[in-house]
């Protein structure tokens, strides 16, 4: 699990801030340069995307008709308007597309051969290789102070929340690689490092039971079993602001989420279980997808909780996600009075001890018309054949099925 820590370099020289905005330019103009050469090989395959885009096809049908592809602005859209406006000067708008580089790590060369931290003194620096060359043909190294992140307590003195420089400096004394980039930012250059994450030992285990998380747009729902697979208890951690604030806000809403999520684990001194959502990295697909992927943030949810349990020394399962809010709506929710979520979460947990979910006899009884045929099928056919089945007679509607339920089945008139 790699995570990402946002340094910042300090007291650098005019001198120094010269080599770093000449490296710069040169590895944003390279960026530009490939992206280029790149789509005079590619340029079939960026059209042949196009045509998914249904929502936005009279945009793109030029670009289609002339066997080109959308243009691509580095500097951001934005700011490219604000220049032919006359808003922004030539000098904001050339720092705006030339403003950043990085350097992958290499475990052969100390875990970063061009953007290094190294420590002296007690004191970091970032010892960075610049493009001038010594007459033995090695690179002319030049060394920034750098601030490592550490909040202190103003009154207890000791680190507030994750304590960032601590974790990199065990990974640094490792030898193990690490990513630098390096971003300017209103004449600051900040810097993020990206490394390995070390896990610690685990604490707490799925043998005092586990709690199963359903990953929801507005928060996690959370079902605890015992390790026998019997119903402990259940709860709704809800954070509204998800769905519409601005990204730092939502991630700090993310980050308060995993944070009750382990507090809770670790007073009941048990394990987490979540599905495991595996999304593509491809922007072309359909709408409903894409509000699942970025609106709905799944992807920063689950891993800042994965993080924080690594971090943190607690076991998390990772199950596979087919039917557990339909196998949690028809057979647990209506048991327990919980909401589809919740239901969806005992699920995952019950998987997550390997134990099958039976359909329910009154479900046969009531919507299978050929049971032999039925008992052939497997675990997840059987409970795809039983929602289709309700599904003719309740719709898309989970809530019409937890009222009614009796009159659907025919328990009651």
């Amino acid at each position: 699990m790699k995570i990402t820590m946002k340094a910042i370099l300090i007291n650098e020289t005019e001198e120094q801030k010269q080599i770093i905005n000449s490296m710069m330019l040169v590895f944003c103009t390279a960026i530009r340069f490939s992206f280029k050469r790149l789509l005079e090989n590619k340029r079939n395959a960026l059209l042949s995307k196009l045509d998914k885009r249904q929502r936005k096809a009279n945009y793109f049908k030029k670009f289609i008709d002339t066997n080109t592809v959308p243009p691509v602005t580095f500097g951001t859209k934005e700011m490219f308007i604000r220049r032919c406006k006359g808003l922004i000067s030539k000098e904001e708008w050339t720092d705006c597309r030339n403003n950043r580089f990085y350097s992958r790590g290499d475990k052969s060369k100390n875990g970063n051969p061009n953007l290094r931290v190294i420590i002296k003194n007690e004191i970091s620096y970032l010892e960075i290789s610049t493009f001038e060359k010594t007459s033995t043909n090695r690179a002319i190294k030049i060394q920034v102070p750098i601030y490592l992140p550490q909040k202190l307590s103003k009154k207890t003195g000791k680190v507030n929340g994750i304590n960032y420089k601590e974790i990199f400096l065990s990974h640094l004394a490792s030898g193990e690689t690490y990513q630098v980039k390096i971003l300017k930012r209103n004449n600051k250059y900040y810097c993020h490092i990206t490394f390995e994450m070390l896990k610690k030992e685990i604490i707490y285990t799925w043998h005092n039971g586990i709690i199963g998380i359903d990953t929801n747009p507005d928060g996690f729902a959370l079902t605890m079993i015992d390790n026998k697979g019997n119903y402990k208890w259940h709860t709704y951690l809800k954070q509204h602001e998800l769905s519409y604030a601005r990204a730092n806000r939502r991630e700090n809403l993310c980050g308060e989420l995993a944070k009750q999520v382990i507090l809770i684990a670790k007073i009941y001194n048990c394990g987490i279980a979540i599905e495991d959502l595996k999304f593509k990295n491809d922007k072309d697909i359909h709408g409903k997808f894409a509000r699942i992927k970025y609106q709905f943030i799944y992807c920063k949810l689950l891993t800042m909780l994965e993080s924080a349990c690594i971090r943190e020394g607690i076991e998390i399962i990772k199950v596979k996600p087919q039917f557990t809010s339909k196998i949690g709506l028809y057979k647990y929710c209506h048991q327990y009075g919980m909401v589809v979520h919740n239901g969806a979460s005992m699920v995952i947990a019950r998987r997550s001890y390997n134990f099958k979910e039976r359909v329910p006899k009154i479900l046969k009884d009531k919507l299978v018309k050929d049971l032999d045929r039925f008992n052939k099928k497997n675990e997840w056919s059987k409970w795809n054949e039983i929602n289709k089945n309700l599904k003719r007679k309740v719709g898309e509607r989970p809530d019409l099925w937890l009222v009614n339920r009796k009159k659907i089945l025919g328990v009651v008139s």
